[in-house]
């Protein structure tokens, strides 16, 4: 009696080791299964900021919502919302998502911000870009943002002018970066600055002048 017990018991928990086994091997296929699946995932990281409208975004085009609230709440602020303290992170950051596509986008944005650095620490200069409205092209990937630019020179006070700039995007691998941003600047303000430059290098050859009439 007591030996058949003994075998029924040795039956069971058989049974019981075999289920157990059976389950453990279950779980590590359906464990390995995964881990390739996640392997096999082309992943794709889209920046996306604080909406404030429906965007659409497909594998080789964005909408025109998508464009306006990146230019509007990353890149517009990252370039022109700027003071001497600020001027290296923002443009490690927007260097980050910058198109490679070619040397020029890089170089041209780096160029940007040199200047920048050496304007804005020299004048204690620091300014804020107030975007008043945006023309957008989705087909070609810009942006003109018209709007209000605010500069505040340290003590000496501040001036608000209103300004247009263009922007150029690449949308690749699920992520838009920055080509180029150049300011559009009309024709009146083309013969101002010309004018300026005019006016600076008459100064500059007068010095020179007076310099070599000196040592004479």
């Amino acid at each position: 009696m007591e030996l058949k017990i003994a075998t029924m018991n040795y039956a069971a928990i058989k049974k019981q080791k075999n289920l157990f086994l059976g389950f453990s091997i279950l779980l590590l296929i359906i464990s390995c299964a995964l881990s390739l699946k996640i392997i096999s995932i082309d992943e794709r990281v889209i920046m996306v900021p604080a909406l404030r409208q429906t965007i659409s975004v497909s594998s080789n085009e964005v909408s025109a919502g998508y464009l306006e609230e990146m230019s509007a709440l990353v890149f517009l602020p990252s370039l022109l919302d700027l003071n001497a303290d600020n001027v290296t992170y923002k443009r490690d950051l927007i260097l980050k998502y910058t198109s490679q596509s070619s040397k020029n986008y890089m170089k041209g944005v780096a160029a940007y911000f040199a200047d920048a650095k050496e304007k804005y620490s020299k004048f204690d200069l620091s300014t804020h870009f107030t975007a008043k409205n945006m023309e957008i092209d989705p087909n070609n990937l810009t942006v003109i943002a018209n709007g209000i630019l605010t500069s505040i020179h340290g003590k000496r006070g501040h001036e608000s002018k209103s300004v247009s700039y263009l922007i150029s995007y690449e949308f690749k691998a699920g992520q838009l970066r920055l080509k180029e941003f150049n300011q559009i600047i009309d024709e009146k303000e083309l013969e101002k600055l010309e004018g300026s430059r005019a006016q600076k290098a008459a100064e500059e050859a007068e010095i020179l002048k007076k310099s070599i009439e000196g040592a004479k």
